[in-house]
């Protein structure tokens, strides 16, 4: 038997705690976080692994003091259409892939489950059929960190590239690499995957436009596609807001973009896909081919939205606090694998010459 209206609001006096001194006959009930939303807070805020480990804020969860419309409050007031059936989607999730459209200056958006599902799905909507590969840096999480997707999914190889900088790919670095369709023996260059940031460091705005403007000028065989130039911008926000540049900008060197919600900006779950309305039409297609046609998203999407306004903002302290804590442990004599630049220190033990864990914590 289906619960009564009655029994999920027992069920929610239960779970939650009213506010109730701002609680009038005539507003709307407010709650307070969760108990053991507070708990997870101050577990995440110790955890240092990575920026997924992070939990939703109260913003993110409960009821706001002024009762917004369903395309801009929090989990508790998302609308639950069914973003496949309904003929226009869900209002949540239309309003966050508007939200990042305006953004990025793209045409178009799509949501799906997490970024990983995000960068395969954009990388095999731009693979239509093998022979083809995909060049990028060697520690690119579509490359290493997606459980083998991308020849698993798109029947692509791979071009792993070691920067020759140390940091970040630059143009002389792809060139190199590039593989045209006249051998037969290896299969041609058709997508340029960069990654923004990637272990905390920045891609600049420079080497972005400069690798793209020669990757889309790369000759192809007749009646061919020109190579696409996809951006892993799981981190893009801690990218450009770390170099001070604009995103539509750097958005415009791409054409497809996918941008995670549920890393730094501390959404639950769930990553937006961009580019052309053409682009975003054909991914719907392998997004419901992969599992990601989801019937109500909105509470989600919500929530990411309540991220993008309350954590972009936040980047700048987060970077700073970031890089003092790494002078800090640079003068306790630890030595770093990469430069420190937005929100990651990448420690080089062999390098610290295996300094004790008492050091470490009293850097932090």
């Amino acid at each position: 038997m289906s619960p009564s209206v009655s029994d999920i609001n027992s069920h929610l006096a239960f779970k939650t705690k009213p506010v109730s001194a701002e609680n009038g006959p005539n507003k709307p009930l407010m709650y307070s976080a969760l108990p053991n939303l507070k708990q997870a807070i101050e577990k995440a805020g110790a955890d240092f692994r990575s920026d997924v480990s992070t939990v939703p804020t109260e913003d993110m969860m409960q009821v706001r003091k002024a009762a917004l419309p369903p395309d801009k409050g929090a989990i508790l007031e998302a609308s639950v259409g069914d973003d496949i059936y309904d003929e226009f989607g869900d209002v949540s999730v239309n309003s966050l892939q508007n939200k990042l459209i305006e953004l990025t200056g793209k045409e178009a958006a799509l949501w799906t489950l997490s970024g990983t599902m995000g960068n395969q799905i954009c990388l095999r909507t731009h693979l239509v059929q093998p022979p083809h590969t995909v060049l990028l840096d060697h520690r690119a999480h579509v490359y290493c960190w997606e459980s083998g997707a991308l020849p698993a999914l798109s029947q692509a190889s791979v071009a792993p590239v070691i920067p020759s900088n140390g940091v970040h790919l630059t143009l002389s670095d792809v060139k190199k690499n590039m593989v045209s369709g006249g051998n037969l023996h290896f299969p041609p260059t058709r997508v340029v995957s960069l990654e923004n940031s990637l272990s905390g460091t920045i891609l600049p705005l420079k080497d972005a436009k400069e690798i793209s403007a020669f990757v889309r000028s790369f000759p192809v065989p007749e009646g061919q596609k020109p190579v696409a130039m996809h951006l892993d911008g799981a981190r893009l926000f801690d990218g450009i807001i770390g170099e001070g540049v604009d995103a539509k900008e750097y958005c415009a060197c791409f054409d497809s973009i996918s941008i995670c919600l549920a890393k730094g900006l501390g959404a639950p779950m769930g990553s937006i896909i961009l580019g052309s309305r053409a682009f975003i039409e054909r991914a719907k297609w392998f997004r419901k081919m992969f599992g990601g046609g989801t019937r109500q998203p909105g509470m989600m999407a919500a929530a990411a939205q309540a991220a993008l306004t309350t954590s972009i903002p936040q980047l700048p302290r987060v970077h700073a606090l970031t890089k003092s804590t790494a002078s800090k442990l640079s003068a306790f004599g630890y030595k770093f694998q990469l430069p420190v630049q937005t929100n990651m220190i990448i420690v080089d033990l062999e390098a610290s010459n295996n300094i004790p864990p008492a050091a470490f914590l009293a850097g932090l």
